[in-house]
């Protein structure tokens, strides 16, 4: 039996501009909107295009593990009587 357990959380906030093209946006204005070869609107492009790969693959890997994922459920009372056994009342030595 396979058993695979993850967890997966990303908390970066990344707040970042060009200093030559302050107005450049990857989300609005793509590869196309990049002016004059800018390697700083480039890693802005990519950094973009790098959290949509991941958040697609996030995607892709819990719609494909859907089916065999299991969700622990908390024990009842009567659950627990079954596997302990009754308990023996009135025993004495």
């Amino acid at each position: 039996m396979f058993q695979f357990n993850y967890k997966l959380k990303v908390s970066e906030r990344v707040k970042a501009k060009c200093n030559r093209h302050p107005r450049y946006n990857p989300e609005r204005d793509g590869r196309g909107g990049i002016k004059g070869g800018c390697s700083t609107c480039f890693s802005l492009f990519d950094l973009h295009q790098a959290r949509l790969s991941l958040d697609a693959a996030h995607r892709e890997f819990l719609r494909r593990a859907s089916p065999w994922t299991r969700v622990p459920r908390p024990r009842t009372k009567l659950q627990s009587v079954k596997q302990n056994g009754p308990q023996m009342q009135g025993t004495s030595l």
